[in-house]
C-alpha cells in the first residue's frame, strides 16, 4: 500500500510538470464521462428504477396501459384498458392473482381551494384510484392513512384525498396538522387523510407526477362529467395486480384473458352474433412486469436515449484514443527515465504500474468533474423530456447505481488510454535508451511505437465519421419534420387552455358564454379571428369513437374508429385548415338545425372512395352524441397526434349542437395580424372582463405547441450534433498532437533534407501526405462501417434514407477540412526548420 501511495504522489508531480496537458486531459475526460453519466442517470430514472413499494417485482400490469379511453367496439388484439364493472368482477374473484387494483388511464386536472384560507383556486393534477390501490402496491403514507376499500365502495361515498409530499410542502406549507384538513376540489369538500413519501409518484412516471390521489368513486366530482362507473360504461381504467407465489405468468395471463372474453360476450348481450364471438376470441390481455411502473415517456424516449448513449460512448472512446496518443508521446520522451529505473533494479511491472496509476489518476479526476457536469446535464435532459411540466418525478441527483456507473466508466477509461503507453514500456530496449547520444524522441519502441499512434488517429477518423453522419441524419430529420406541411397554418395563432367547469358553468350556459368570448376577442385590435374547440389542432388528447355510415355494411374486422373534435364557427379559418369541398362549421349550425359535421379528406377517402362524401349521414358509437350527422364539408387532413403520423381520419362536430359534457370547449384559438405572443396579455384581460373566475390555464403560440411534439427529435439532433462536433475537435487535437510528435521526432532528418537542397514546399508536402494517407484510410474503412451502423437508426429518420449521400459527403468534407487544418501547422513548422539547428538537434 505504501508503494502505491508513493506512486500516486509521483503521478501528481508528473501532472504538475505538464499542467496544460493535465487540464486538457481532465476536461476531455470530464465531458466524455459526464455525458455518459448524465444519459445513464436519465436511463436509470426512466427505465431501470423500481417503484418505491413493497416487492415491486411481484407487480404485473394488464397490458402496456397506453390507451386513454375507448367507447366500445373492441377489436381482436391486445387489450390494456377496461371498464369499471369489469374491475368489479375481478375484485369478486382474483383467480390466480393475490389482488388487483384499478386507476384512471389519464390524469385529471382539478381546481383546488384551501378550505381554511378560502384563497384563490389553484390547479392540481389528481389521479383516480380504487380503494385497494395502495394496499396492492404496498405503499404506505408518510403521514396518516391511505385510501382503503371502504372509501371507494360506492359512488360519492367518501370525499377523501391522499396528497403528494411535494404538494404538502409547496402548496400546504408542510402543515403538521394537515390530516383532517378540508380542501375544496371542484366545489366539493375533501378531507386530507394522508401524505405520501417524497419518492412516491404512483404507478405512472410521466411528464408530471400527481399532486393527489382521489377515490375512483369520486369520479363525477373530480372530472365534473357524467358517471363512468355505470355498467356498460367507457373503457377508461388501467389495472395492476400482485402475483401469488407458485403461479406462473402464463397461467395468470390465460385466466385474465378468459375473464375478459366472457365479460365482453356478456356485455354484447343475448343477440351477439357468431362473427362477433369470433372477434372477441381474438381479444387477449398480456401480463407484463409492473415493478418499474408505467410510462409513455419510456416508450417515447427509450430508443433516442440508447442512441445518445451510443454517441457519447463513441465520444469517450475518441477521448481515450486521444489521451493514449498523448501518453505515448510522453512515454517516448521519458524512455531514458524508464530505462534508468529498470537498469537500477526496478521491474518492468512496477514501471507499468506507475504509468497505469498516472492514467487512472487522470480518469478519476475527470470522473469527479464529470459527475458535476452530469448533474447539470441531467437537468437539461429532464427539461427536454418533460418540457412544460411544472414538476416531475424524474430526478437529476445521482443514486448508488449512477455513482457505481461513473466509477466504473472512470476506471475503464483509465485502463483504455493507459494500456498503450504501458505496452510501450514493456518493449523498451534499455541499452540504446541509456546511450547519451541517443535521441530521446526516437525511442526503442520499434515500428509498433511509430505505427500505433497512426492506427489510433485512423480510428478517430472512423469514429468521427460515424458520429458526423449520424448527427447529420438527425439534423436533416428535424428539418424535414419542421418543414413538412402540417395541414394547418403554424404562423400567427395563439392557443389558450380554459375550463368553464372550474368557473361553475353548466352545459346549458355554454352557447351564450362561447358567443361572448368570441365576440369580445374578435373586437380586439390585432386579432383577425377567434375560435373554440375541444382540442387544439395538434394534441395527444383527441376523442375517438367508432362510427356507422348509413347504408354501408362494414367489412369483417374493418376499423371504423375516427378521431373527433368539436369546434366553433370560423375554426378552420382561424387555424388555417383549407376547405376542400362543401362548407365549414358556421353560425347556421344551431341547436335546432340539422346536425352537421365536417370530415377530413382521409375520412372521406376511407369511407367514400368515389368522392361523394357530401350529404351522407352516419352515427357515432358514443351515445352522448346521438345522430344522425350529415356531412356538409370536407377539409384537408392535418397532423393530429404527432409530427410523424400518417393521415388519420377526423370529424369535426359543431359545438352549438352538442349537449352536456361534450358542449365544453377547452381550447381557444386566436389568429393575430402579427406576433401572436404580443396579444396574450390582451386576450387574458378580455377573458377576465367576461368572467374573472374563468382562468386561462396555458397560453402558447401554435408554433410552441408543435415544438412539443418534436422534443425527442430535437433532443437527439441537438445533442448528437454537439457531441459529434466535440468528437471532431478531439480528433483534430489528436491528429495535431501526432503530427507534432512526428515532426519533432524527424527534426534531424528534415534538417538533413533541407541541408541537401530540399525545398520547403517539398517538406510541407511530405508531412501533409502522411496526414492525408491517414485520412484516406480512415474514410475508406469508415464509410462501410458508417453505412452499416446508421441502418440501425433508420426508424428514427424522416424523409431520408440512412445512406443519404448528401449527409455522407458533407461529413467527409468536414473531416477532410479539419484533418488538413490539423496537419498544416505542424507541416509548416517542419518546412521552416533551420538546417543548422536541426543538425545539432537531440
Amino acid at each position: 500500500m505504501q508503494l502505491i501511495i508513493q506512486d500516486i504522489r509521483y503521478a501528481f508531480r508528473q501532472l504538475g510538470k505538464s499542467p496544460g496537458f493535465a487540464v486538457v486531459a481532465i476536461l476531455s475526460l470530464a465531458l466524455g464521462i459526464g455525458a455518459n453519466t448524465a444519459i445513464f442517470t436519465l436511463i436509470n430514472g426512466l427505465m431501470l428504477k423500481s417503484l418505491p413499494v413493497r416487492d415491486p417485482q411481484r407487480l404485473v400490469s394488464f397490458g402496456k396501459a397506453t390507451d386513454g379511453g375507448v367507447i366500445d367496439g373492441i377489436t381482436p388484439g391486445p387489450l390494456d384498458i377496461f371498464t369499471y364493472d369489469f374491475y368489479q368482477q375481478l375484485q369478486r374473484d382474483h383467480g390466480p392473482l393475490q389482488d388487483i387494483c384499478a386507476f384512471g388511464s389519464f390524469p385529471v386536472t382539478v381546481s383546488v381551494r384551501d378550505g381554511a384560507s378560502g384563497g384563490a383556486a389553484k390547479q392540481a393534477t389528481s389521479h383516480l384510484v380504487s380503494g385497494n390501490f395502495f394496499s396492492v402496491l404496498g405503499a404506505e403514507p408518510m403521514l396518516g392513512r391511505p385510501i382503503v376499500a371502504t372509501d371507494a365502495d360506492a359512488p360519492g361515498r367518501d370525499p377523501v384525498a391522499v396528497i403528494s409530499y411535494r404538494y404538502w410542502q409547496q402548496e400546504l406549507a408542510a402543515d403538521a396538522a394537515v390530516l383532517g384538513k378540508s380542501i375544496t376540489i371542484n366545489g366539493t369538500s375533501f378531507n386530507v387523510i394522508g401524505v405520501m413519501p417524497a419518492n412516491f409518484y404512483g404507478v405512472e412516471l410521466n411528464e408530471e407526477s400527481p399532486d393527489m390521489w382521489l377515490p375512483i368513486t369520486m369520479q363525477q366530482e373530480a372530472m365534473l362529467q357524467p358517471s363512468l362507473l355505470n355498467p356498460h360504461g367507457l373503457f377508461w381504467l388501467h389495472l395492476m395486480g400482485r402475483s401469488k407465489d407458485g403461479v406462473s405468468v402464463k397461467e395468470a395471463q390465460a385466466w385474465v384473458t378468459g375473464q375478459v372474453q366472457q365479460f365482453m360476450v356478456a356485455r354484447e348481450g343475448a343477440g351477439v352474433s357468431e362473427s362477433r364471438r369470433k372477434e372477441i376470441q381474438g381479444v387477449y390481455v398480456e401480463l407484463l412486469p409492473g415493478g418499474h411502473g408505467l410510462s409513455h415517456l419510456r416508450d417515447q424516449y427509450s430508443q433516442p436515449l440508447f442512441i445518445l448513449m451510443s454517441v457519447v460512448v463513441l465520444v469517450l472512446l475518441i477521448a481515450c484514443v486521444n489521451l493514449a496518443n498523448f501518453l505515448l508521446s510522453k512515454a517516448a520522451s521519458r524512455e531514458r527515465e524508464f530505462s534508468t529505473r529498470i537498469a537500477l533494479g526496478a521491474s518492468r511491472f512496477l514501471v507499468v504500474r506507475q504509468l497505469l496509476i498516472e492514467a487512472l489518476l487522470l480518469s478519476s479526476l475527470g470522473g469527479l468533474l464529470g459527475l458535476v457536469l452530469a448533474f447539470w446535464g441531467t437537468r437539461v435532459l429532464i427539461h427536454f423530456v418533460v418540457a412544460g411540466a411544472k414538476h416531475t418525478a424524474l430526478d437529476a441527483k445521482p443514486d448508488l447505481h449512477v455513482l457505481l456507473f461513473a466509477a466504473g466508466v472512470s476506471l475503464l477509461t483509465g485502463v483504455l488510454f493507459g494500456i498503450a503507453p504501458a505496452f510501450r514500456v514493456l518493449g523498451i530496449n534499455i541499452a540504446p535508451s541509456l546511450n547519451a547520444t541517443s535521441r530521446t524522441t526516437s525511442g526503442s519502441g520499434g515500428h509498433a511505437g511509430h505505427f500505433l499512434p497512426r492506427i489510433l488517429v485512423t480510428g478517430q477518423v472512423i469514429l468521427s465519421l460515424v458520429l458526423l453522419v449520424g448527427a447529420g441524419l438527425f439534423l436533416r430529420t428535424l428539418q424535414n419534420l419542421e418543414k413538412q406541411d402540417f395541414g394547418f397554418d403554424r404562423q400567427n395563432v395563439l392557443l389558450a387552455n380554459l375550463n368553464a367547469k372550474f368557473a361553475g358553468y353548466k352545459s346549458e350556459q355554454l352557447n351564450s358564454l362561447h358567443e361572448r368570448i368570441l365576440t369580445r376577442l374578435d373586437g380586439l385590435p390585432g386579432v383577425r379571428s377567434a375560435a373554440l374547440s375541444g382540442a387544439p389542432p395538434i394534441s395527444q388528447g383527441n376523442w375517438i369513437s367508432p362510427i356507422s355510415i348509413q347504408g354501408n355494411t362494414p367489412a369483417p374486422n374493418q376499423d371504423l374508429s375516427t378521431l373527433i373534435n368539436r369546434v366553433s364557427p370560423r375554426y378552420f379559418e382561424t387555424v388555417g385548415i383549407p376547405v376542400r369541398q362543401g362548407r365549414p362549421i358556421s353560425e347556421q349550425d344551431t341547436p335546432t338545425s340539422t346536425k352537421s359535421v365536417v370530415v377530413n379528406q382521409a375520412m372521406a377517402d376511407y369511407f367514400f372512395p368515389h368522392g361523394d362524401a357530401l350529404g351522407h349521414q352516419f352515427t357515432i358509437g358514443d351515445p352522448s352524441v346521438p345522430g344522425p350527422w350529415q356531412i356538409v364539408g370536407v377539409v384537408q387532413e392535418t397532423k393530429y397526434n404527432s409530427a410523424r403520423e400518417r393521415p388519420q381520419r377526423m370529424i369535426y362536430l359543431p359545438l352549438a349542437q352538442l349537449t352536456k359534457d361534450d358542449a365544453f370547449a377547452y381550447w381557444l384559438q386566436v389568429r393575430a395580424t402579427g406576433d401572436p405572443a404580443s396579444i396574450a396579455g390582451e386576450v387574458r384581460a378580455a377573458i377576465a372582463e367576461i368572467d374573472p373566475n374563468l382562468p386561462l390555464l396555458d397560453v402558447k403560440t401554435i408554433g410552441e405547441q408543435v415544438d412539443l411534439f418534436m422534443d425527442n427529435e430535437r433532443l437527439i439532433s441537438e445533442l448528437a450534433s454537439f457531441f459529434s462536433l466535440l468528437a471532431l475537435a478531439l480528433a483534430c487535437i489528436g491528429l495535431y498532437g501526432v503530427m507534432t510528435y512526428s515532426v519533432v521526432r524527424r527534426t534531424n532528418e528534415i534538417g538533413i533534407r533541407l541541408a541537401l537542397g530540399a525545398q520547403s514546399g517539398g517538406v510541407l508536402w511530405m508531412v501533409l501526405k502522411e496526414s492525408l494517407w491517414l485520412l484516406g484510410i480512415g474514410i475508406a474503412v469508415g464509410i462501410p462501417i458508417t453505412l452499416a451502423l446508421t441502418r440501425v437508426i433508420q426508424s428514427q429518420l424522416f424523409g431520408l434514407n440512412s445512406s443519404d449521400p448528401i449527409t455522407i459527403v458533407a461529413a467527409v468534407l468536414a473531416i477532410g477540412l479539419v484533418t488538413i487544418l490539423a496537419a498544416y501547422f505542424p507541416a509548416r513548422r517542419a518546412a521552416r526548420v533551420d538546417p543548422m539547428v536541426a543538425l545539432r538537434y537531440e
